[in-house]
């Protein structure tokens, strides 16, 4: 019997696509570097949180067709090594579960990251739930906007390439090439990592 992969997070994902340096100082040098808009963006979302009792419609869903709303929802693959928290977690009546990934941010964009972050949620949906999460949402709390995210099979598998590139990064224990330069200015590691 083969040892199970240590676990990752599917926030880890999201990290890594926005650079994977992010990934060698958390995960090899310990640190955790937190920006003002980080919190702001946990009061934003138990804010959404306590809205979404009076709302009509759920992130653009009817309220009939939601069976149940689930908070902050812990689920994790020990198979796959994967793990995360999905903000919330959307049961339809017609069995559907959908993530609802809450996002405090100026730049309301699905990005690759973002993307196989709620893909990787899709992933522990389907195992925990024995079905197969085929949509997903983003909601960007300063725009007040919802994007629905359609997942393919690419989507799903990606997200398991991705784990593999993570961890070949964390053995190799060699601090990677920064991403797009473009994004430094707006990362809590800029003074690590201009040194």
């Amino acid at each position: 019997m083969s040892k199970a992969p240590f676990m990752l997070s599917a926030n880890d994902l999201y990290q890594y696509h926005y650079c994977p340096r992010k990934i060698y100082y958390i995960k090899m040098l310990g640190l955790r570097a937190e920006k003002r808009k980080m919190s702001q963006g946990r009061e934003e979302q138990d804010k959404e949180k306590k809205r979404l009792a009076e709302r009509k419609e759920i992130f653009g869903i009817k309220r009939e067709y939601v069976k149940k709303i689930m908070y902050d929802v812990y689920l994790e693959n020990e198979e796959i090594g994967l793990c995360g928290i999905v903000d919330i977690l959307l049961v339809l009546y017609d069995g559907g579960h959908i993530p609802v990934e809450i996002k405090y941010t100026d730049l309301p964009e699905v990005t690759y990251g973002r993307r196989r972050q709620l893909a990787a949620y899709a992933l522990l949906i389907d195992n925990s739930f024995r079905t197969n999460t085929r949509n997903g949402i983003l909601y960007f709390t300063e725009q007040n906007r919802e994007v629905f995210v359609k997942f393919t099979n690419e989507d799903k598998e990606g997200v398991l390439a991705d784990l593999e590139r993570i961890r070949k990064l964390i053995r190799d224990e060699k601090l990677p090439r920064k991403a797009n330069s473009r994004r430094c200015s707006y990362c809590e590691y800029l003074k690590i990592c201009r040194g």
